[in-house]
């Protein structure tokens, strides 16, 4: 609010020339807009919101038909030179901007009351006459059919150079088309000549032999995006007969995919009958018989009868083997032999050794052994190390390091 009201004090000021003389629309645009509507999302946003706000202050000079003309041009022309982010910034551009033209473009009432008889609908002479428009578009501004006019041109631009982009064989035209495209699709295009065309132009694009699948991908994404935005409403200068010829198209085409559906599992039904009737006729094979327990079976017995099954086991093949008896000493057991002991190690069985003069508990072959103690490592004697167990050893003749001199 500060910032219009500041304008709305100075507007007076803002165009010393006071009429529109062509001039200042291309000023504008290439000093003002077109350097900052492509630095970063907010920018763009904020170039857009700007320029509706100059328009809706009714300046003297600011036409706003010549200035969206050159915006349209720039925009057309940058799309072979620019980046993916710059391509994303624009996009949001123009969408801000074509959502206002479209507004005035179908919506006569929102023609008359924002457009119609302002300032910003005043045209330069040189710009009228180089559109075949009359002189009272100079001092009245446009009319409504003069606005049809223009629009159709402007949207002829944006649609013969996002086609181009599409069939160029440079990487970055076609993908910052691509992107522009996607993101304006709510808004552009409108009618359905340039629509049919840029689907045509995205055949190419999507088929398999694209050796680049992130354009693919995209192009895809796109085609239904566009796809969608047409059957919602948005080509709204279709002809109704074209309109629903296409919708009965679409219907047909519905209808040709429900009937090779039920066609398909009809098949799949004949294929599956005729598969069991190979293997088998359902009640013999085709059935889990532990289900009809109470049925007897091929030889009348009832289920789970047969003999063999409850045959108890016979006597070894050779009763004549010696039995192995341990030796004997100590006992070797799987488990403690004192119960109390099993239940103090919490019920964990080990393979202990107990002997048999030792009541007290297990003992395991380790300690019985005496190998429980960690054993200690073996050094070489420090200098003035002699200890009893060194003279020992050497009182005994053993073999000792010899002693170094001081």
């Amino acid at each position: 609010k500060f910032v219009k009201s500041m304008l709305e004090s100075k507007k007076v000021d803002l165009i010393r020339t006071g009429e529109s003389d062509g001039t200042f629309a291309s000023a504008f645009m290439t000093f003002c807009v077109y350097p900052r509507c492509f630095l970063s999302p907010e920018d763009s946003l904020f170039c857009a919101q700007f320029i509706k706000v100059l328009h809706s202050m009714k300046l003297q000079g600011f036409s706003t038909i010549e200035l969206i003309d050159n915006i349209v041009n720039a925009a057309t022309g940058s799309l072979y030179c620019m980046t993916e982010d710059e391509a994303g910034n624009l996009a949001i551009f123009l969408n801000e901007i074509w959502k206002t033209v479209n507004s005035w473009r179908y919506n006569n009432d929102a023609f008359s009351s924002e457009l119609k008889g302002s300032p910003g609908s005043k045209l330069s002479k040189a710009y009228a006459e180089a559109n075949n428009i009359g002189d009272h578009s100079v001092k009245d501004g446009i009319t409504h059919d003069d606005f049809k006019a223009i629009y159709t041109q402007w949207h002829s631009k944006i649609g013969v150079s996002s086609i181009g982009c599409l069939a160029s064989s440079e990487y970055m035209h076609t993908r910052a088309a691509l992107i522009v495209l996607s993101r304006i699709v709510l808004v552009y295009p409108t009618q359905p000549k340039v629509g049919d065309k840029i689907l045509k132009s995205l055949s190419s694009l999507q088929s398999e032999d694209n050796p680049r699948p992130d354009i693919r991908a995209t192009a895809q994404g796109y085609h239904s995006q566009l796809t969608k935005a047409r059957d919602e409403g948005m080509w709204k200068e279709e002809n109704i007969a074209v309109t629903r010829a296409r919708q009965e198209k679409e219907k047909a085409k519905a209808e040709e995919r429900k009937k090779n559906l039920a066609l398909q599992h009809e098949n799949m039904k004949k294929e599956t009958e005729a598969i069991t009737r190979e293997i088998g006729d359902g009640d013999r094979y085709g059935r889990d018989r532990r289900d009809d327990r109470s049925r007897p079976d091929d030889r009348g017995r009832a289920w789970g009868a047969d003999p063999r099954a409850h045959q108890q086991r016979g006597p070894p093949m050779n009763v004549s083997a010696p039995v192995f008896t341990p030796k004997v000493g100590a006992q070797r057991e799987l488990g403690f032999a004192d119960r109390r002991e099993h239940d103090r190690r919490g019920g964990h069985e080990r393979d202990v050794y107990v002997p048999p003069n030792r009541r007290d508990g297990p003992v395991t072959r380790r300690q019985e052994d005496g190998r429980g103690e960690r054993r200690k490592r073996s050094r070489s004697p420090e200098r003035g190390d002699d200890s009893e167990h060194q003279q020992s050893k050497r009182s005994r003749g053993e073999w000792a390091p010899p002693r170094r001199s001081a």
